[in-house]
């Protein structure tokens, strides 16, 4: 199988030129991905979980796509023309039309179904040029995902033409970084919360990320762009951090954002909101939004059990103050609880729906990434740097 490859043998694409060329180029390269996905979009439990029962798939997507372009064009085409380029220019390249385009889009905001817990699941690291013994920035994630996602990584270097060039990973069909960095070391880690919030504006948070990665230098002038985006997509804690060891998490939603700062050197982002402000906005822990009501359900109770114990864990892996390297950070991306038994609660994590898909190492500094594809307990990393 091609995902089972691709554990094994991860490529760096090379995308140049206008937004729209950097897209044409992309769709072109992973045509036959895009495609695959989507064959596969049917099969995925949270579209399967917004189809009315009586609704016959094909029908449904067809309407699915009219509204993922009727939501989305105005607010991703205004207020992020070169992201629409470069979406634009994805489409042409993989040879699909824009509502069907937008619609892959549209997976990224999917809102909560009651399988959506499955997603709720990444862990990030963080650590200042103090507290490692390089004395540089390091950082780590874990991106965990419904295992049907797996085969549609990207890791890629985008090379705008007036704009900074970006490195990292995201996903075959979009436009948007989930996790990497730009060429003055400008990093980003990703994770999904779960709040009530209702958003204003639609423009997905990865295509929001990549605006930013390419017009920001800091760690400074990227929280003031967040604060100030017009913003969509999911919820979630942003990780940020720059060369000279600024690092800071932002808790952000559509229309609430908070920062928060590193403690004893360190920082940890898992899928729950730390700072006060943003917690009045997220879910309770025993309840999930289901359609327009929100439900007791023990999912709500399975979101924060596993965002929670991961935290614990990493807590617990990092209390000691000897300094940090690339070996202890893999083996804590690794680890798979006290009793080494992997599940879906561990920090690598193993399920059924979704387990870890990938994971990365980031050296803001050296402007480089490792990056592997599958658990981290069973694969290696392969390094990419500008």
């Amino acid at each position: 199988m091609l995902w089972l490859l691709l554990l094994s043998n991860i490529t760096l694409q090379t995308f140049s030129g206008t937004h729209h060329e950097i897209g044409i180029q992309q769709g072109h390269a992973l045509r036959e991905l895009i495609h695959r996905a989507l064959e596969e979009i049917p099969n995925v439990e949270e579209v399967k979980l917004m189809k009315p029962r009586l609704l016959p798939m094909s029908m449904f997507l067809a309407l699915a796509k009219r509204r993922a372009a009727k939501l989305l064009t105005h607010d991703i085409f205004q207020c992020y023309p070169e992201q629409a380029q470069r979406l634009t220019g994805i489409a042409e390249g993989a040879g699909i039309d824009m509502p069907t385009i937008l619609f892959m889009q549209l997976l990224e905001l999917l809102s909560l179904t009651k399988s959506d817990y499955r997603l709720q699941a990444c862990t990030s690291l963080g650590f200042s040029p103090q507290r490692t013994s390089t004395k540089e920035t390091i950082m780590g994630k874990n991106l965990d995902y419904g295992n049907e996602f797996a085969p549609y990584h990207l890791t890629c270097q985008a090379k705008p033409s007036e704009r900074y060039k970006t490195l990292g990973c995201t996903m075959a069909p979009l436009p948007g970084m989930l996790d990497g960095m730009n060429e003055h070391g400008l990093t980003v880690t990703y994770n999904y919360a779960s709040t009530t919030d209702r958003p204003k504006y639609l423009a997905p948070l990865s295509l929001v990320l990549q605006e930013m990665l390419e017009t920001c230098r800091n760690t400074d002038e990227a929280i003031k762009f967040l604060f100030q985006a017009k913003r969509g997509g999911h919820d979630a804690l942003l990780m940020l951090a720059d060369p000279e060891g600024n690092i800071k998490t932002v808790e952000i939603t559509s229309n609430h954002a908070a920062t928060r700062e590193m403690i004893d050197g360190q920082i940890i982002n898992t899928n729950h909101y730390l700072t006060a402000e943003m917690q009045q906005h997220e879910i309770p822990r025993n309840a999930v939004l289901c359609g327009k009501a929100v439900q007791k359900d023990l999912v709500g109770v399975r979101v924060h059990e596993s965002s929670e114990q991961r935290l614990e864990r990493a807590q617990e892996l990092l209390r000691s103050k000897a300094k940090i390297d690339e070996n202890k950070i893999a083996t804590i991306l690794r680890d798979h609880g006290k009793d080494n038994q992997p599940s879906r609660l561990t920090i690598c994590r193993h399920d059924k729906h979704a387990s870890t898909i990938r994971s990365m190492i980031l050296y803001p500094k050296r402007k480089t990434i490792k990056v592997l594809y599958g658990n981290p307990c069973q694969n290696e990393y392969t390094e990419f740097t500008f």
